[in-house]
């Protein structure tokens, strides 16, 4: 039996991050050129695009890394300010990044009101994953109207599953039994109990789906040596999920093999693949700053640009933000981690 290399270098989740924050952006070309019939996959999953599908190897990722630092960690305080840091820096800039300059440059209105509108204090508490889409008149009329940066709503959810992470770390309770028990209560609910109470709220839907990936990426993590790594396994695995396309069974399919493949691929022996990250992890960056470069294209160029040059120009500014963010931001706040390792009585706490 295979198993995975723990190593800090020796895996490919930087480039798997990178290629989940690609598939967003793509994703929303769609969506914010007002052309979201012309998606390729929603047809066939029943309405799961390319952004819902990143989305769900996001969390797969975050399960499996975010359970195993929390194990490998110093303890409660370290592991919350070690998340924090990992958060917050970044998405403050991409929050002022828009009040500060996106607005401005787009709101019709005076600048007096525009900073006097309630709507651009209250978009500040994004900061704090309180999610507020709108600033005062900006992409009003875009196709995807006055959402600012749609790509702000995962980030309360992925909070909550760090909480519970720390919850369950706290009572002694982070074991193999209760994820698996936490997994079959989010698995309960997605497919039986919320449907049949008729439940519409699009957050606890979409708690409970992406908390699934989470818990799946978090189960394989625990039994990591129990399962069988195999690029056979990997590789009938994706040809169920394709095969089950355009069929009612796909998504539980999705659910069941998405976990194995995005893990799997995240250890595979791909040449060069493993030091993708070395300049930095571009992938936050790309995440939190794509949908709002993305409507102030739209913005300025209207909705019938080309499809393929929409793409890549996103693509390319934003990238270019991803790595300011890296270099500016977040990379020195990610420094900070260091401090975090030392334990309550060394930093004079009793």
């Amino acid at each position: 039996m295979q198993k995975l290399s723990l190593g800090v270098r020796d895996n490919n989740f930087d480039f798997l991050r990178f290629v989940a924050a690609t598939l967003v952006l793509l994703g929303h070309c769609f969506w914010l050129s007002g052309r979201l019939p012309e998606e390729p996959l929603r047809p066939l999953t029943g309405g799961t695009d390319m952004a819902d599908l990143a989305v769900d190897a996001f969390f797969v990722i975050s399960g499996f890394l975010i359970t195993a630092s929390y194990l490998h960690g110093n303890g409660n305080v370290s592991f919350v300010l070690k998340r924090a840091l990992r958060i917050f820096p970044g998405l403050a800039f991409a929050v002022v990044f828009a009040m500060l300059v996106i607005g401005p440059l787009t709101t019709p209105l005076p600048l007096s009101e525009y900073f006097s509108d309630s709507k651009t204090a209250a978009f500040l508490t994004n900061t704090f994953l309180m999610t507020r889409y709108e600033l005062p008149g900006v992409f009003a009329n875009n196709p995807f109207p006055e959402v600012v940066n749609g790509s702000f709503w995962t980030l309360p959810l992925e909070g909550a599953m760090y909480c519970s992470v720390l919850l369950l770390g706290a009572l002694k309770l982070l074991k193999r039994q209760m994820v698996v028990l936490g997994l079959g209560v989010l698995m309960l609910g997605h497919f039986l109990v919320l449907p049949a109470l008729g439940v519409e709220s699009v957050t606890i839907l979409k708690l409970f789906r992406l908390g699934m990936f989470f818990y799946g990426g978090a189960a394989l993590y625990l039994f990591q040596d129990q399962v069988r790594w195999d690029g056979r396994i990997a590789v009938l695995l994706l040809a169920a999920s394709v095969l089950a396309l355009g069929s009612s069974a796909w998504f539980v399919v999705h659910m069941l093999t998405l976990p194995y493949l995005i893990i799997y691929l995240a250890y595979a022996r791909i040449p060069k693949v493993a030091h993708f990250g070395k300049h930095g992890d571009f992938s936050y960056g790309m995440y939190i700053f794509g949908f709002p470069v993305q409507q102030l294209i739209i913005h300025w160029f209207g909705e019938d640009i080309n499809l393929a040059v929409f793409a890549l120009s996103s693509m390319a500014v934003t990238l270019c933000f991803a790595v300011l963010s890296w270099r500016l931001v977040e990379a020195p706040a990610l420094r900070l981690k260091r401090y975090t390792n030392m334990n309550v009585a060394r930093a004079g706490v009793r």
